[in-house]
């Protein structure tokens, strides 16, 4: 199924056969961070219900662009330092989006269900992409805060945490515990200087992690910004392990099949007047 998603960065992506570096080889940081990718590479997944086409070429480059088919699930790697431009149909309209070295990308359905490229979350086979990564507005952070009613006693675990800020703030300013789950080791990096910035280190911790394989039963509050699909695929996790009376609030996208347990939501401006939709459950 189509699902919408907002924001970003809108970028483009890559794909190929070339040689395929695992994430997790090479010799891991002393603080569990999974070794990066020791040559820089673009990648490019699929999150799509469709095959994608499309074409692809060095950014500094005259050369004909090579035509690619990328299948349901799959990525295409592209190692190297340069950058790359792809070319797809969107709409009936030919797009071109120059890509980054070093970073992933994602093709993905945008807000009116016509295809789109995203900067994505990370490159990785082995693990399910759930959503790119696009930081909450530090207004719309106090409003989920406020919603949640933290206190100190609680233990507030942000899967997808991004930079942190989210049990960083809960930390701050309500005194409360705080684990943020990221994939991304480079976002675990900017969460765990964050919040030695902050003054908060003997509060929260980081950890690099696939999200759907986290333990997140000491939770008192969950905190998300994902994609329908992907609350939905971890809505049994959820059921599972977190305690009765444990609350969700989730940013911009809802659980579908909880209705049920929806017990508030609200529909806010940020500081750049942009609409963002907060929702609150109770396990």
């Amino acid at each position: 199924m189509r699902r919408k998603v907002e924001i970003g960065i809108l970028a483009a992506f890559v794909v190929a056969g070339l040689s395929l570096i695992i994430l997790t080889s090479g010799r891991p940081d002393p603080r569990g961070i999974p070794a990066v990718f020791a040559t820089p590479e673009i990648t490019i997944r699929n999150v799509t219900d469709e095959v994608v086409r499309y074409w692809i070429k060095p950014a500094d480059s005259t050369e004909k662009p090579l035509y690619k088919e990328l299948p349901l699930g799959a990525i295409h790697r592209y190692p190297g330092t340069r950058g790359m431009v792809v070319t797809f149909v969107k709409g009936g309209n030919t797009v071109e989006n120059t890509l980054a070295s070093g970073l992933p990308y994602s093709f993905r359905y945008d807000e009116k269900d016509k295809l789109q490229i995203y900067q994505g979350a990370h490159g990785r086979a082995d693990a399910v992409d759930l959503a790119p990564f696009v930081g909450t507005p530090m207004p719309v952070v106090e409003k989920m805060l406020e919603m949640a009613r933290i206190d100190g006693r609680d233990v507030v675990y942000d899967l997808g945490c991004g930079d942190g800020r989210i049990v960083i703030t809960a930390a701050k300013k309500y005194g409360a515990r705080g684990v943020g789950i990221d994939i991304d080791p480079r976002r675990i990096t900017e969460s765990r200087a964050a919040a030695k910035e902050a003054g908060v280190e003997d509060l929260v911790k980081f950890i690099c992690e696939d999200a759907t394989k986290t333990d997140i039963s000491r939770a008192t509050v969950l905190a998300i910004y994902l994609l329908p699909e992907s609350n939905e695929l971890l809505r049994p996790k959820f059921e599972a392990q977190l305690k009765p009376g444990a609350r969700i609030v989730c940013h911009n996208y809802d659980i579908p099949s909880w209705k049920s347990k929806e017990i508030d939501s609200i529909v806010m401006k940020d500081q750049l007047d942009e609409e963002h939709t907060i929702f609150l459950y109770k396990r």
